[in-house]
């Protein structure tokens, strides 16, 4: 089997449309519009993935912060924590009113084009948001596969060193800031006057991808004035537009800064704009966020945002229905010398890091790494 790097996956359905890949792994949007379009089938969501059991409540997208902003801004960045909690647990209360604030904010009055075919934004976010969960807990399940995916990133990156802590190997806690985050009631949030002033000249930047998994944030936006409200912190943002890129943190109406929303193609980007202090926060994959901190980058994870919502799709030819149709198919490709060609976002993603680890279980060895296409 051949897995394509695509240095991102809004590429995957042309390529899979036209015949040049067989199937791709990605995450939502990704697999409802294989689906609503016709083009593909999704074969098998991540929490599916072997081993079995290993990623039934597996990260993906968390709330990263500089050192700086932790030690230096704590009161700000825990009003951040509070919001993004507070408004994923909105999200998930609020299912019906998700598709289209996330249309409203990702496509504006644009539908999705895949050849011929029109689909509408708020149909395909109804069918891809209702495949993941948001939640900004880390329970039990959730660190188990946060530690599969560490040493998982060893294995396949080289990035981090298995032989630290006496040889037992790196602990995900070295990725995560104190027990204090995330702030469990946001009512009782109360800021540090001199910390929000320190912040007045100059603007709390926020990193985050234009994709459905991030829709707590553009829930925290879009209905800031019930945040406002219920807890007496918001982001209000600056201008009535769908897609607003500066707000303001207010705090019982009264503005403590300034804030900018920085959008950027993938986590990767995002963890390096933060390394080269250009970012304060971020919105990532778990795995571009321990990536970025294990080889340097003076930040850490402060809570989970999203869970889940990856998977892998094949062309609709195949007729493949699960996890074990794939791995039949794969091996009967290989044994008639035309190896499946699997589009893949970029080596180290979340989707990435989980395929490998579930080929690897399923004895799919000889996986060959193909070269970018950007």
């Amino acid at each position: 089997m051949e897995l394509l790097f695509c240095k991102g996956q809004s590429i995957l359905p042309v390529l899979l449309t036209t015949g040049q890949i067989d199937g791709y792994i990605a995450w939502q949007p990704y697999l409802a519009l294989a689906e609503k379009s016709g083009i593909g089938n999704t074969v098998a969501q991540s929490q599916d993935f072997p081993p079995d059991g290993a990623w039934h409540n597996h990260p993906c997208c968390v709330l990263v912060a500089s050192m700086d902003i932790l030690q230096n801004h704590p009161d700000t960045a825990m009003a951040v924590s509070a919001i993004l909690l507070s408004a994923g647990d909105y999200a998930a209360e609020h299912r019906e009113e998700l598709p289209k604030i996330t249309a409203d904010w990702l496509m504006g009055d644009r539908d999705y084009l895949l050849g011929s075919r029109v689909i509408s934004p708020v149909n395909l976010f109804n069918q891809s948001l209702s495949s993941f969960s948001f939640s900004s807990r880390a329970d039990d399940e959730w660190n188990e596969s946060a530690q599969i995916l560490v040493d998982r990133m060893g294995d396949i990156l080289n990035t981090i060193d298995s032989t630290q802590h006496n040889g037992s190997g790196i602990s995900i806690s070295e990725f995560m800031y104190n027990s204090s985050y995330p702030l469990r009631n946001s009512k009782s949030y109360y800021f540090n006057s001199n910390s929000s002033e320190m912040l007045e000249s100059s603007p709390l930047r926020i990193g985050y991808l234009m994709i459905d998994h991030q829709a707590p944030l553009f829930v925290a936006v879009k209905r800031w004035q019930y945040f406002q409200e219920r807890n007496g912190i918001a982001l209000k943002p600056v201008e009535d537009i769908k897609r607003p890129r500066y707000l303001e943190l207010v705090k019982n109406g009264r503005k403590v800064c300034d804030v900018e929303l920085v959008s950027a193609p993938t986590g990767q980007n995002l963890m390096t704009l933060m390394e080269q202090g250009n970012l304060d926060m971020a919105i990532v994959g778990i795995t571009p966020a321990i990536g970025a901190i294990s080889l340097g980058c003076d930040a850490r994870i402060i809570q989970p945002v999203q869970n889940l919502g990856s998977g892998l799709v094949l062309s609709s030819k195949f007729g493949a229905k699960n996890w074990d149709d794939f791995v039949a198919l794969a091996e009967a490709s290989s044994e008639e010398g035309r190896p499946l060609r699997i589009g893949d976002p970029d080596l180290g993603t979340i989707i990435d890091v989980i395929f490998q680890d579930a080929m690897n279980a399923s004895s799919l060895l000889g996986v060959k790494a193909s070269e970018s296409i950007r």
